[in-house]
Parts: structure tokens; sequence; C-alpha cells
């Protein structure tokens, strides 16, 4: 039996995978990268691409520096991969506003609150002030926000360059790998053997995303994440009738460039029954239209539904798996992990090579949670 031996090896090629091996690849390390379907075809695939600002400056809870390292990577990382791929990822800021319902005041104020503390520029609008950037919304809508410096990615265009780049890095990236056979001993992962090949490492870091738990799970090592189902439809009209995206709550309506608009998302405990139902689309088509009622007149183009990583707390497992010497988790990341690939892929390539990252990692640790709270999760 013919046996690899890259100096990495990384399970999971969606957009966390795919950033982790770019940056050891950039670094000079010999990476190969592996999935069980296509590369990125899950989770990241199926997200809206969405860039929340961040202010590392004032960044003082892990989800505000995590997304304030990203924001401050992703427009020169935006550009090198159009650069270096000759893929236009979509990316550019678009502004944002956020809207309040006459029930959720108490919510807005919090919401202001957080941005101005965190020194995020944001401008309060009159409703109509609110009519300038979107000419059809909702007069219901008395109180928004606007963050003119959100930004927004085409995701499939940003995973598509993330391959082309990995490839162009040599990286070796193996597709359809339905079974892997992981042999430990000694507290490390010694070897991987998939199909007719032995792959053996130095390090190994799973990047799985909602099927983090059930894979590690036989290595002894319980991961509190499990899969949220969010659906998603997909609008066309003519042209586009706003430019900025619009957020109510968790749901949004996003707007590309060539007038197509993206419509989320749900968030259901389905485990991985992963197909849109005609529940969920109904409930976001009456959602878009009460925001913008013309969008009752728009086509109807796609819709889909994709599985996000949902840990406890909402937040992301970087790092180290305490029982192994060599095997490294990055994954959990619910609703943000292609908003904060960037930073993720760095921190992770940066632990792995003994480096250490730019930001504290206090409240982002791969075994944060106890035997308690993965029990809780479980029986959810």
């Amino acid at each position: 039996m013919p046996s690899v031996h890259p100096e990495i090896l990384i399970v999971g090629a969606g957009v966390v995978g795919l950033t982790t091996a770019l940056m050891l690849a950039e670094r000079g390390v010999s990476v190969t990268l592996l999935d069980r379907q296509l590369v990125g075809r899950e989770a990241s695939w199926a997200g809206a691409g969405m860039l929340p600002p961040g202010n590392a400056a004032n960044a003082d809870t892990p989800e505000a520096r995590l997304r304030s390292y990203s924001h401050g990577l992703w427009p020169e990382f935006a550009a090198d991969l159009t650069d270096r791929t000759g893929i236009d990822i979509g990316y550019h800021i678009c502004g944002a506003i956020e809207v309040c319902a006459h029930d959720q005041q108490e919510e807005f104020h919090q919401l202001d609150t957080q941005w101005q503390a965190e020194g995020i520029r944001v401008e309060r609008l009159s409703a109509q002030e609110v009519q300038q950037h979107v000419a059809d919304m909702d007069g219901r809508f008395q109180n928004s926000l606007f963050l003119p410096d959100f930004a927004q990615v085409r995701n499939p265009r940003y995973l598509k360059a993330l391959k082309a780049a990995c490839l162009q890095r040599d990286v070796e990236i193996l597709e359809h790998v339905q079974a892997l056979d992981i042999h430990q001993k000694d507290g490390r992962i010694s070897e991987v053997r998939v199909e007719s090949r032995t792959l053996q490492f130095d390090r190994i870091c799973f990047a799985v995303g909602a099927w983090s738990a059930s894979l590690l799970q036989p290595l002894g090592f319980a991961l509190p994440v499990k899969p949220v189902r969010g659906q998603i439809v997909q609008l066309q009209l003519p042209t586009q009738p706003f430019r900025c995206v619009i957020q109510l709550g968790r749901r949004y309506l996003v707007p590309r460039r060539d007038g197509l608009i993206l419509i989320g998302s749900t968030e259901e405990n389905a485990g991985f029954a992963k197909h849109t139902t005609t529940e969920g689309v109904a409930g976001l088509l009456d959602f878009a239209k009460s925001l913008v009622p013309s969008l009752a007149h728009a086509k109807v183009v796609h819709t889909w539904a994709g599985l996000r990583p949902g840990s406890p707390d909402e937040l992301p497992l970087l790092g180290p798996v305490p029982e192994f010497s060599n095997v490294f988790i990055g994954a959990g990341h619910f609703r943000s992990g292609l908003q904060m690939s960037p930073a993720t892929g760095t921190i992770l390539a940066d632990l792995m090579l003994g480096e250490t990252p730019a930001i504290s990692l206090d409240g982002l640790e791969a075994a944060r949670f106890s035997s308690s709270a993965t029990a809780s999760l479980a029986g959810d």
C-alpha cells in the first residue's frame, strides 16, 4: 500500500479547511486536504456571504476579537485572491441597515449600544433617511441603524478562488473520500487510511463543520457541535432595487450587483436533513415582502438549505485537542464561518506551526466545554 507523508493533513475542505490549507502552504508547509464530497459544498457554499465590520482596538469579547481580526484581513486577502486566481469573489463594501420592529425596541437599543461601544461607524436613520437607501422599505420601520463599513462576498466564487489558490500552492486535494480509517497511538493520530492510500503526517486538523461530533467521538473527544439547518431563497429582479444589506434580527436581505437577492435564513434543529420546506420558504418570502413590498413581484430563482455547525455559545472551537499531541480543531462557527475564515485560517496555521496567534483565544478554545454542557447539547 503506497504511503504519502504530508506535513499536515486537514480533514474537511469547507471554507475553514481551505483557508487554513492556503495559509499553511504559503508558509512552505506540505498540506493534504480531503473531503467526503466536492470542495466547499456544505455550509460554506450555502451562506449569504455577509461580512460585518469590526474594530480590534475595542474588541473585548471572543466574538468581537475574531470578527475584528477577520475584518482587518478581508480587503487585502480578497484582492490577493482575485489577483492570483483571476476570479472575482464579489467582495465589496455595501453597507447594511439594521431595522427594528415595534416589539424589538430593547434589542435594537442594545445593538446600537454594542456597535457604539465597539467603536464601529454607525448612523441612526429616520424613516425618511432609510428611504434614501431602500426606496420601497415598508414605512413601519421607524428606527434603523446604518453600518457603512459592512461588506459582502459571493460564497461560491470565494470557495472556487480558495481552491484554485490552494492548487497553485501545491496543496493536494482529495475529494469524495467516503471513509477514514484513523489510527491513534500514544496520544497521537499517526496515520489515516483512505481507500488505497495511507496518509502520514506531523499534525492533523479537523474542520468538518456540522459533522465534527460524529467524526471525533470515536477518538474519545466529545465535541458539542450539532447541525442547524438554514434555508435561503434567491430572487431576481431586472435591476438592483437596493444596494445595502437589510437585517431584521437574524433574518436578512442581501442584494448582489447582478440583481439577485438572497433572503435568509431559518434556524432549525432538523438533524442532518438538508432540504428546503414549504413552511421555511414561505416564511422567508413573507419576511422579504414585509420589509420591501415590491419584492412580491420578483422571480424566485432558487432555494436551498445548508447545515450550520452550531456550538452551545454559537462561537467556534479553535486549537489543540488536549488528549492528543498533534490534533487540532476548527469547528462550530455557526453563522460566521465564511465571515471569520481569514482569521480562523491564520490562527489555525499559527497554532499548528507553534506560533502565537495575533489575538487571544480566550473563550474560543477547542476544549472549553464541560461534560455537562456536552450532555445538555446532545439532549436538545
